[in-house]
């Protein structure tokens, strides 16, 4: 049976190759859905602070490994199991060299961000809209509510704005980072970095530096720490029994110096363990024992080493301790250890100082961390390092400790405590937050992002080059239509673009010159050439114009004076420039007992210089205003009683738009009165300066 298509040999040929496309696309899509066919039960990613974490092929050490990863790396969760130390593993996915990889990853150092397996809870979320927390809190809660169904979250709407309190922190001194941290997370601000020598300004002992506004805003976002470890920074720690006990003592200083100490923690006639210690800490004063375990370790190390614990600083400072490091902090010649023992060393019954056995210093110092903080509204490690009582008072200087000891805390309670207790916990909720979460900053390398040198090939900036000066400007004449820009970074694993040749329209061009840091931070420079225009067939300058005879004294109220004076508009004019008060004032003629006086802009009497924006005030024999004019000196547009480059700057973004003044400034700066601001005042003012011209008063 012969079909009435007839296929040649070609057209056979053809659709075999599609055919064989076709099926090796399907392969090729297939294969990549394969590695992803199982569906993941969650996310997740590596803690921030952490380096070289091992992806293994199977959830034991033993395994071997498939590669290593560092902070911030994230993937998909497939499985959570233990090892035969209880140690919890994920198996994950994750790209690696553009191909989707499985294996596992150790849990101690990792941080679930979400659970696939969440299933709305109506009653759950009825109670989120209730607490009024905003929606970008909630899916880290409700993942939190999923797994620990019993755990109450409180909004703690404190009224605080969140710029306000941003900028409380930045405070220098306020918040700090280990100098060893990458380049994002410390501070280059005023105080905070040599540019010159590229070194960080040390604000405590150990390298501590000033934390960078990027960082400092990760760490007050409490959005970022909605998991199950770090959730415990919004715990409330005050002292209950019925959730801290000996157990979960032991839980945290397992491998620690308080684990088995052979130290002497004799107390009122009684042994006591690190671990009773405590908990007679805890009662004594109304802070969780575990918090003062946490901190403990936090100050001291898990090794106990820490000089403030020692008891063997020399002279002074022998048999005293500082388990909490309260009050210390480098100052008037002392080191942070050495006045932390100061204050240990000071009577105070209150408190058991002084701390001249550990004991004391242990009950003793949570005595204070009660009646200092936790009892008076700080009553949380964030709340501790993030002060919202208005007393301007923080335990902590270090701006991730919360995040640090929060984990710790988390460590303390059990797996059956954590699944049975309803824990609280007060998370802040400010005013005017940003929209979304504030990510931690990631960049590392140089910051340096500034010039050595900066330089227009045949002219001299002004002002002249600094490397804290980042906006400079010059006139050229019409004939140069373009210029050399040169110069060179500070560091030199810094980029530079925008120098080499330019070309020059007439009129204002702004020449941006860009330092790329090696951690990617960026610092634009700006040169404002202006190009003068084309000035008409060469005509000498015509000589000044005589002064003229002074004309006779016009009557005023209260005065009459041979200088200008605008009644319709009250401003008085006609003044020489870099006049004294007193030398205006001779030109002034009273009469009737009628008396003047010059003003600054304030309404304060001046003595000094006259500057546009003064004000002549006449009053009459009995002390009443009889007239009022503002001051105005032709040039002087910024008010300082003087014509020059600020001047000539005011004038150049008043024409560009970027300035607006207003009043006798604008007259000021009509220098020829034509009733326009344009490049002819830029002009006049330019010529004036370089002592080529001169403005009529």
């Amino acid at each position: 049976m012969k079909s009435g298509y007839k296929c040649s040999a070609k057209r056979i040929a053809a659709i075999g190759v599609m055919l064989c496309m076709l099926v090796l696309t399907c392969l090729t899509v297939t294969s990549v859905l394969n590695t992803k066919a199982e569906e993941s039960i969650g996310q997740g990613h590596v803690n921030y602070d952490v380096t070289g974490l091992r992806i293994r092929k199977g959830p034991t050490t033993n395994s071997s490994i498939i590669t290593t990863v560092s902070g911030g790396f994230k993937f998909d969760i497939y499985e959570e199991t233990t090892d035969d130390d209880d140690d919890t593993w994920y198996g994950i996915g994750f790209y690696l060299n553009g191909s989707y990889e499985r294996g596992y990853i150790y849990g101690g150092y990792i941080t679930v961000d979400k659970r696939n397996d969440y299933k709305p809870d109506a009653d759950f979320e009825e109670y989120l809209d209730s607490q009024g927390f905003p929606d970008s809190y909630k899916d880290g809660l409700r993942q939190l509510h999923a797994q620990y169904p019993n755990w109450v979250f409180v909004a703690d709407h404190n009224g605080k704005d969140w710029t306000d309190v941003l900028d409380n922190q930045n405070v220098i001194g306020r918040s700090l980072i280990y100098g060893s941290a990458v380049s994002s997370w410390k501070s280059v601000a005023d105080g905070c970095y040599d540019w010159e020598s590229g070194q960080y300004t040390q604000l405590d002992s150990g390298g501590w530096v000033q934390a960078s506004s990027a960082l400092v805003e990760y760490a007050l976002d409490p959005r970022n720490f909605l998991n199950a470890d770090n959730i415990f920074m919004f715990e409330n720690l005050s002292f209950d029994s019925s959730l801290q006990d000996e157990s979960g003592l032991e839980s945290m200083v397992d491998g620690t110096f308080m684990e088995n100490s052979s130290h002497d923690l004799r107390y009122d006639g009684r042994n006591y363990t690190y671990i009773t210690g405590l908990l007679l800490a805890g009662q004594e004063s109304g802070v969780s024992p575990y918090h003062l375990a946490s901190r403990i370790l936090q100050e001291q190390g898990n090794s106990g080493y820490g000089s403030s614990i020692s008891g063997t600083q020399s002279g002074y400072y022998w048999g005293y301790y500082n388990y909490y490091n309260i009050g210390a902090y480098a100052s008037g010649g002392l080191t942070a250890v050495q006045n932390g023992l100061k204050y240990a060393s000071r009577n105070d019954d209150e408190t058991l100082r002084p701390w001249n056995t550990r004991m004391k210093s242990i009950i003793g110092g949570a005595i204070y961390l009660g009646k200092s903080y936790i009892n008076r509204g700080q009553n949380t490690l964030y709340y501790e390092k993030f002060d919202m009582t208005g007393r301007g008072h923080q335990y902590m200087t270090n701006v991730l400790a919360p995040r640090s000891e929060s984990v710790k805390s988390a460590q303390g309670y059990s797996d059956s405590n954590k699944n049975n207790i309803a824990f609280i916990f007060r998370i802040p909720v400010y005013e005017n937050m940003p929209e979304n979460v504030c990510e931690i900053p990631t960049g590392d390398g140089s910051p340096n992002n500034r010039l050595s040198d900066l330089y227009v090939e045949g002219y001299s900036l002004t002002p002249t080059f600094s490397l804290y000066t980042i906006e400079y400007s010059l006139i050229v004449d019409y004939d140069t239509s373009s210029v050399y820009v040169g110069g060179s970074a500070l560091d030199s694993s810094a980029d530079v673009s925008g120098l080499g040749y330019h070309d020059l329209s007439v009129g204002s061009n702004d020449i941006t010159i860009t330092v790329t840091a090696a951690n990617g931070d960026n610092q634009d420079y700006t040169i404002t050439v202006v190009r003068q225009d084309k000035e008409p067939d060469p005509t000498p300058e015509p000589d000044p114009e005589p002064t003229p005879d002074p004309e006779p004294d016009v009557a005023y109220p209260g005065f009459s004076t041979t200088l200008s004076v605008d009644e319709d508009e009250k401003y008085i004019s006609g003044l020489t420039v870099s006049d004294y008060v007193q030398d205006v004032l001779d030109k002034i003629d009273n009469y009737n007992g009628a008396y003047s006086k010059i003003l600054n802009k304030n309404g304060n009497e001046k003595d000094g210089l006259v500057s546009t924006g003064d004000i002549l005030i006449t009053y009459n024999s009995s002390g009443e205003e009889v007239s009022r004019y503002e001051i105005v000196i032709y040039g002087d547009v910024n008010g300082d009683g003087e014509i020059d480059l600020f001047d000539f700057a005011q004038i150049k973004r008043s024409i560009l738009g970027i300035a607006d003044p207003s009043g006798v400034y604008w007259k000021a700066a009509d220098c020829n009165r034509d009733g326009e601001l344009d490049l002819f005042d830029f002009a006049k003012v330019k010529r004036y300066i370089l002592g080529i011209g001169s403005i009529n008063q």
